[in-house]
């Protein structure tokens, strides 16, 4: 099968690539926080700040509010309107931003294989399954299903939903080590479209985990459906290769 490039004429070409960069790199401020005023500079200042002309500074503009994160306001500029988490991967734990838990539904259930595997629950056994909601500002940020031991499902009804969810293992006696996680791209189903507050088809980014105690023992599994426009993950990673173990 052939793909077809879009073709476009040179300039046009030049207009479109230098808007994206521009794109790119506003966007990475409003990210991280370098326009505390949360209004960006007018057209002519960004002009002059990135060498481009009005079309390129409209073309990143017009990107950035398609993706909700400003929007135009008569006599105030363009406002910062971005409503985001931003959640590094350098250990385990929540959002930074001030979120809110819903916990629609726990239960037991006959484990699933997969899940059985997962946790090493016996075949036949029964499995804890919660479901969440996140809010951010009282906007739906993701939809969590979690699986876990039976044995953990009363610390699960203490949990407050201000709190952290890992902040339930620390209550139970519980030391998390190593988690591993997978993230996929994916799209909403109806269900979690409605939840999330997004049309069907909307795209996601779906966290999988595996969560473990000091022990190494499996105590979590989880999948975290999270809103593509509403979170940045970030992660520092080295280029020195670690040691392996020598026998």
């Amino acid at each position: 099968m052939t793909t077809t490039m879009p073709t476009f004429h040179p300039r046009t070409e030049r207009r479109l690539a230098a808007a994206g960069r521009v794109h790119d790199l506003l966007r990475s401020a409003i990210m991280h926080g370098e326009i505390p005023s949360g209004v960006l500079p007018g057209e002519l200042e960004l002009m002059e700040s990135f060498s481009a002309s009005r079309q390129v500074i409209r073309g990143a503009l017009e990107m950035l509010r398609q993706e909700g994160l400003v929007r135009r306001m008569q006599g105030s500029g363009t406002l910062v309107t971005s409503l985001r988490v931003t959640h590094d991967f350098d250990f385990l734990h929540g959002p930074a931003q001030e979120i809110a838990h819903k916990v629609l539904s726990v239960g037991q259930e006959i484990a699933p294989p997969s899940v059985a595997r997962k946790l090493r629950i016996e075949d036949g056994g029964s499995c804890g399954i919660v479901e969440l909601v996140t809010d951010l500002a009282d906007t739906p940020l993701d939809t969590t299903t979690v699986y876990v031991k039976v044995d953990f499902l009363p610390t699960v009804l203490q949990f407050d939903p201000h709190d952290e969810w890992f902040s339930l293992y620390a209550k139970a006696g519980i030391e998390l080590g190593v988690t591993d996680h997978a993230i996929e791209a994916s799209v909403a189903d109806p269900f979690n479209a409605s939840l999330l507050g997004v049309d069907p088809g909307h795209p996601l980014l779906v966290l999988e985990r595996l969560v473990h105690n000091t022990d190494g023992e499996p105590v979590e599994y989880a999948f975290t459906r999270i809103r593509g426009d509403r979170l940045t993950l970030r992660q520092s990673l080295s280029r020195v290769e670690p040691r392996t173990r020598s026998d």
